[in-house]
């Protein structure tokens, strides 16, 4: 949140983009009951791990919690967030998971809201959120930009 209140604030300063990224692995608790917990955490290391690889090292990747995690894309407008954050979808549902006795694919869903709408970081953080719960409503495994839910 510190990150957060800090790349908002010079984002509005200098009227550069930015979107805000909250993104859930698809039925995680499914993987820990299934898989066990050592899986589950194997699962988050990879997400962790394609984030890293894919996010430049100016973005900001941080947990938010359980198998929740939040992006701040500087510079990025709606259109690039878009299209990275469908990219980085995509190639995770395409990582295969080990577990123990087979190996078995994860989604996730992701919330995006871009700064221009948004008059506060948490008005912002709020409406990833809800992005977010949205692609989980319509079906999970997608992107969706806020104010564009329906």
């Amino acid at each position: 949140f510190e990150h957060l209140n800090r790349e908002f604030a010079r984002a509005k300063r200098h009227q550069s983009p930015l979107t805000f990224v909250m993104l859930d692995i698809d039925h995680f608790k499914s993987v820990n009951d299934t898989h066990g917990h050592p899986t589950g955490d194997r699962v988050l290391k990879n997400l962790s791990r394609l984030l890293q690889q894919r996010l430049r090292q100016t973005d900001v990747i941080g947990r938010y919690g359980g198998e929740e995690f939040a992006v701040i894309l500087i510079g990025a407008d709606t259109k690039n967030a878009l299209k990275l954050m469908n990219d980085i979808r995509e190639q995770f549902s395409q990582l295969r998971q080990q577990s123990d006795v087979e190996e078995f694919h994860v989604t996730l869903s992701c919330g995006l809201a871009e700064i221009t709408s948004y008059d506060s970081p948490k008005i912002l953080n709020d409406a990833a959120d809800k992005a977010l719960y949205q692609a989980k409503r319509s079906g999970r495994n997608r992107v969706v930009m806020a104010g564009h839910e329906s």
